[in-house]
């Protein structure tokens, strides 16, 4: 951990801190001989994106003797976030601000123990190596390159154009069981996977949607995309009411290439994103995706928006589409975006994503 402790005139000691006396006695400090403890904790960005690293964290100390406050201990927290301050007078309750620039993030007061290392609470943060995730690639996403891109370093991937390790994957319950999360990218192979065109009875298709209900019953998340929709529609038909003859895979496929401005339909996401307008832009950057006629009242919509769809070769538009919809099965959840991730990799999208996998 990057450390350093500062020895400071009161001349200094008013930057980065409003309050004139920040140490309240709580005794004589062992008659008035110093005896000293330590406080460590963890901080995360604003953001709630990552780690905060190089964050200021101190603590202003007061004379044993008598009381005014003439040295400051100081410390930046690690690339984890992880901070220590120590040699903090015992007896005291220091008051310790973290700070990033010039911005007070947060502040605490903590009773100082004699030789004690008193330990924050960590504080709710998101961390990528908290979960573990299976991305099943695809033609028409690439939610690795998401991953990437919100700080995962440790995935794994199934080839998802290969149909025999893909059933191998769905067919095996203790493997799916090692991942917290699965992501079905639209555009992997789906017959004779999650439905069998040429055979409806097919056993091995039966097998992967039970174990695929299955794993979501006991825990797992499911969070698929575009036109990975048949996993939804096919195992939870009763859930989403997606455009044209569902039952029929593929057939929902008829939205076209657009640009929706898509309004937060859940008041925590908008929270979580600190959006004021209530808005995102959402881009459907492929001529054909499956649109959302409706859900059951199971389902949470997360956003919608007016969308346009071609049937028949007529243009045709919806109002209050859902966009992004989740519901319950049993002790787990299924995530459907009707949209690409990676066409819509921004800012927005990471801290939506981050909502799905931890707020969710």
């Amino acid at each position: 951990m990057n450390r350093s402790i500062a020895l400071l005139s009161m001349t200094f000691l008013g930057l980065g801190c409003e309050s004139e006396n920040t140490v309240k006695r709580i005794d004589d400090n062992n008659g008035g001989v110093p005896t000293y403890g330590d406080v460590s904790g963890r901080v995360c960005d604003p953001t709630g994106f990552t780690w905060l690293e190089g964050a200021s964290v101190y603590a202003n100390l007061a004379d044993p003797e008598t009381g005014y406050i003439n040295e400051v201990r100081s410390t930046l927290s690690d690339d984890s976030g992880n901070w220590l301050l120590t040699d903090l007078l015992a007896g005291d309750i220091a008051q310790i601000f973290v700070q990033k620039g010039s911005d007070l993030i947060e502040s605490h007061e903590v009773t100082v123990i004699k030789d004690r290392l008193i330990k924050l609470d960590t504080p709710s943060c998101f961390d990528p190596r908290t979960i573990k995730v299976a991305v099943v690639s695809g033609n028409y996403d690439n939610f690795d390159r998401v991953l990437d891109d919100m700080g995962f370093t440790d995935y794994s991937v199934v080839d998802g154009l290969n149909k025999s390790e893909l059933v191998a994957f769905l067919s095996d319950p203790a493997a799916m069981a090692e991942f917290d999360l699965i992501f079905f990218n639209g555009g992997h192979v789906e017959d004779g996977v999650v439905y069998d065109l040429d055979a409806p009875d097919n056993e091995t298709v039966a097998l992967i949607r039970q174990n695929v209900e299955d794993y979501v019953t006991t825990g797992g998340r499911l969070y698929a995309s575009d036109w990975a929709y048949d996993w939804v529609a096919q195992i939870w038909p009763s859930k989403v009411d997606f455009l044209g003859a569902e039952a029929k895979p593929d057939a929902a496929q008829l939205g076209t290439a657009q640009l929706v401005n898509a309004a937060i339909a859940d008041y925590a996401l908008n929270d979580f994103l600190g959006d004021a307008d209530q808005r995102m832009s959402v881009d459907y950057d492929l001529p054909v995706w499956p649109p959302i006629v409706g859900t059951s009242s199971t389902v949470s919509v997360h956003l919608t928006g007016t969308i346009e769809y071609r049937e028949n070769s007529v243009t045709l538009a919806q109002s209050s589409s859902p966009l992004l919809v989740s519901f319950n099965v049993g002790e787990g959840k299924v995530v459907f975006s009707t949209f690409r991730l990676v066409a819509n990799n921004n800012a927005d999208t990471l801290r939506m994503m981050q909502y799905v996998m931890f707020a969710l």
